[in-house]
């Protein structure tokens, strides 16, 4: 028994796994198969620190070594994986990060010369780009937009991602960017050359447009605050005269600029405060007038007694002042009519009442009263609709007149009265059709039969002003063109037979029975008139041949036929008897 479990220990000892090694102290001293261990270890992380040293651990080992076959594909590897982030680096721009990775590859390693040459590559393409750039932003500065461009494009023929997209890409901006500017600057400049006011206006308004970061705004600064200066005095002179409103448009276009004179950043100050105040309207309150208001105010409250302004500053301070102690009331009352329950609105409406007629905001409470009173109208009216809607569901006449009556109740005035009027007619209009629709069917029926005239009488019991009176009278005008060729048809059969065979008065008097109006009219006169034009031909012909033969007897010609039956026709007739 002891010998048995001795034999067991012996092979539990032969068989144990040995510890793995601590690849944080690993060295190149290590034993070959923990350096092995550690390098395929590093290898899974796939970072560039545990690539490389991947790379150092599996680097330069002897020939002889029995784990080289096993290390050196692991170097091989790494290093590829390596270069490969190194490139990554390159094309995200970080040159330096990328040339150090690629220069961990060891001396005498497979992929040593592959490394070498690829940071050759990048060095020398990096000198490109930093030329072309150069040159770039030089031919910007100078607005020379020809030679920027063929540079821009000299960058595209790089291989890298850095310069091909992201500084191709930047520096076309930056271009972009600079020939807008200086297109805006130049137009303003040729505005403000004008020398007249307005003008001057305009062109600071589109100075102020211009990119702050671009080259074209510093260098046209100068000429922007000159502008200014020549507003800023066009503007005095216009409140001195009295132009109060003219002074302070025109200084409402010059930008700010904390080293103006005193009174100048008053008058800025006081038009800016009045650009706000005129923001605030009639119609519904909110925070954000509010917040004008009170900038406003504000504003003019840095404009001290001795300032040119300060008159006009107080005198409007107290304008907005009333306004904002309105416009406050309002806003609340706004905000307690927006529960949207009778007795909201109807606390509301007391509270716009306190604006008393003469203040500012009087206008603006009325016509809020007039809305929240509308307001209670159609919550009290709204039941009346709802059940009038219930009733006219079921589409009985009984239902719809129930619905009818209902809808009533809300009385000429009110604020649902329109929605009430037009549900009414709906429902009207649908008693109609349920009354009037047997007439119409009845009608159908008997014009499918054959018995138009019968159908007609029957669809004209629909009278004017019902719902169905429009279909109806579309259907008789279909009827009554049906009958009416029917019996006008054979009249003109009839007639063309007369004019066929050459009696084409006959023929006339015949088709002059279809009277204007019915179905055939227009055809039969179009008839008339061809057969007229052809009597008087033949008329014209008798009476040249009655020249030249002092032939008179005009009465037996074959146009005549009819009216005179008891002679045969002479025979130099034949050819009119075959007309």
């Amino acid at each position: 028994m002891g010998s048995g479990i001795l034999g067991i220990w012996a092979m539990a000892w032969l068989t144990r796994i040995p510890p793995l090694p601590d690849c944080e102290d690993i060295t190149a001293f290590s034993s070959a198969s923990n350096r092995l261990i550690c390098a395929q270890t590093e290898m899974q992380s796939g970072s560039a620190r545990n690539l490389a040293q991947a790379i150092q651990l599996t680097a330069n080992w002897p020939q002889n070594n029995p784990l080289q076959a096993e290390a050196s594909p692991v170097l091989l590897e790494a290093s590829q994986r390596l270069l490969k982030k190194a490139t990554e680096k390159m094309h995200q721009g970080d040159l330096t990060t990328a040339v150090e990775w690629a220069s961990e590859i060891p001396l005498d390693t497979p992929l040593r010369q592959t490394a070498q040459a690829a940071i050759w590559d990048w060095q020398q393409e990096w000198k490109k780009g930093a030329s072309y750039e150069k040159t770039i932003q030089q031919a910007i500065a100078s607005r020379n937009w020809g030679d920027a461009d063929n540079s821009l494009q000299q960058l595209k023929l790089l291989a890298s991602d850095y310069w091909l997209s992201k500084r191709h890409g930047d520096l076309q901006k930056a271009m972009q960017r600079e020939q807008t500017a200086w297109a805006q600057i130049e137009e303003a400049q040729a505005l403000a050359n004008t020398g007249d006011p307005e003008k001057i206006g305009e062109a600071l308004v589109m100075a102020q447009r211009v990119d702050l970061t671009s080259q074209a705004w510093k260098k046209a600064q100068e000429d922007i605050d000159r502008w200014s200066q020549n507003l800023l005095l066009y503007s005095f002179q216009r409140w001195e005269l009295g132009d109060v409103e003219g002074a302070i448009a025109t200084v409402q276009k010059v930008p700010p600029d904390p080293n103006l004179a005193p009174e100048a950043r008053d008058l800025i100050r006081f038009s800016h405060a009045k650009q706000l105040a005129d923001k605030v309207n009639q119609q519904w309150p909110g925070y954000m007038q509010l917040f004008h208001l009170m900038e406003a105010i504000r504003a003019v409250e840095h404009i001290g007694p001795d300032s040119t302004f300060y008159g006009a500053a107080q005198q409007s301070l107290t304008a907005w002042q009333a306004q904002l102690d309105d416009l406050r009331t309002l806003q609340f009352a706004h905000v307690v009519a927006s529960f949207r329950q009778p007795w909201a609105f109807k606390y509301a409406t007391q509270l716009a009442w306190a604006v008393e007629p003469e203040r500012p905001r009087r206008l603006q409470a009325q016509t809020l009263i007039a809305h929240w009173e509308d307001e209670i109208e159609r919550l009290e009216d709204r039941p009346y609709l709802l059940e009038a809607n219930a009733l006219a569901q079921k589409g009985t006449i009984e239902a719809l007149q129930s619905a009818i009556e209902e809808a009533r109740q809300v009385a000429l005035g009110r604020a649902l009265r329109i929605e009430a009027q037009t549900a009414i007619a709906s429902w009207t209009n649908q008693i109609e059709v349920i009354q009037d629709q047997p007439l119409l069917n009845e009608a159908n029926t008997l014009a499918n039969e054959g018995n138009l005239r019968e159908a007609i009488a029957v669809a004209q019991g629909i009278h004017e002003e019902r719902a169905l009176y429009k279909q109806a009278q579309s259907m008789i005008q279909d009827w009554t063109h049906t009958v009416q060729l029917r019996e006008d048809r054979p009249i003109l059969k009839e007639a063309e037979g007369l004019a066929y065979e050459g009696s084409l008065t006959r023929a006339i008097n015949l088709a002059s029975q279809i009277a204007p109006g019915r179905a055939l009219y227009s055809e039969a006169q179009t008839a008339i008139a061809l057969w007229e034009a052809e009597r008087e031909y033949i008329l014209f012909t008798r009476e040249s041949e009655s020249a030249t033969t002092d032939y008179q007897d005009s009465d037996d010609q074959p146009w005549r036929e009819e009216e005179t039956t008891s002679q045969p026709p002479p025979p130099t007739s034949n050819d009119a008897s075959n007309e």
